[in-house]
């Protein structure tokens, strides 16, 4: 007689260890959005080029490394309890939010070792050097935003998804549901930008995000916490 093997436990340690991962993103957030006000030169492509030996935008790159990986820690936790509502759309959800994740951590792994050398390079290379290394930071930025444009597609799947599944709960859960739809409509609004079409204006481009995105993350955490609470009070 065969017996149905026991789904895989997710104890109470796994979702305050993700409640911890997402309360960080909600810092990790308002530093990839600040701290390129204290980056050292302007905007030319010699500034930016210069900026490989800037201590903010080197703390910048790995935060933006790492940013990914502390996202998907409580992505994964909040599919695993949301499988047990609709585990379809947690399960779409939580593909979007790896296939978000993957492919910033790969873009920022290609920018930490491939693009700093060729910055370095550009440093002291002459004009033939620097006439190769233009090309080779051009392909760079053409792959830099195709990835880009697939992360955006992740990553609207991924709050959509969550959405759908938590504004049918209660309370709590719906406010989470209100920002998780509010970041999919962001991104769509981002992807559509990326195609050509309406974007939003400066002035509220600036301070949605900001406003929107660690506040959430911060949220996430809380009710990750909550849903450890929970599990230990189950029988």
């Amino acid at each position: 007689m065969t017996t149905t093997p026991s789904p895989i436990p997710f104890t109470p340690a796994f979702y305050r260890f993700a409640a911890i991962c997402s309360t960080l993103t909600a810092v990790t957030t308002l530093g990839l959005i600040f701290l390129p006000q204290w980056y050292s030169g302007g905007s030319d492509f010699d500034s930016r080029m210069a900026r490989v030996d800037d201590p903010v935008a080197q703390l910048r790159a790995w935060i933006y490394l790492v940013h990914p990986f502390l996202v998907a820690t409580a992505a994964l936790a909040v599919a695993v309890r949301l499988r047990r509502i609709a585990p379809g759309r947690a399960l779409v959800g939580l593909l979007g939010f790896l296939l978000w994740a993957g492919t910033e951590a790969a873009q920022q792994a290609m920018s930490l070792v491939a693009f700093d050398r060729w910055r370095h390079a550009w440093l002291v290379a002459d004009e033939a050097a620097r006439s190769t290394l233009r090309i080779q930071i051009g392909v760079y930025d053409a792959f830099w935003d195709a990835m880009y444009f697939l992360l955006l597609i992740g990553f609207f799947i991924g709050n959509a998804c969550y959405a759908a599944v938590l504004i049918r709960r209660h309370r709590f859960s719906r406010v989470l549901a209100g920002f998780y739809a509010a970041a999919a409509a962001l991104t769509a609004m981002l992807f559509v930008g990326e195609l050509g079409g309406p974007v939003l204006p400066g002035p509220y481009a600036g301070w949605i995000y900001p406003a929107v995105q660690p506040l959430a993350r911060a949220l996430i955490g809380v009710w990750l916490w909550r849903m450890a609470d929970e599990l230990r009070s189950e029988p």
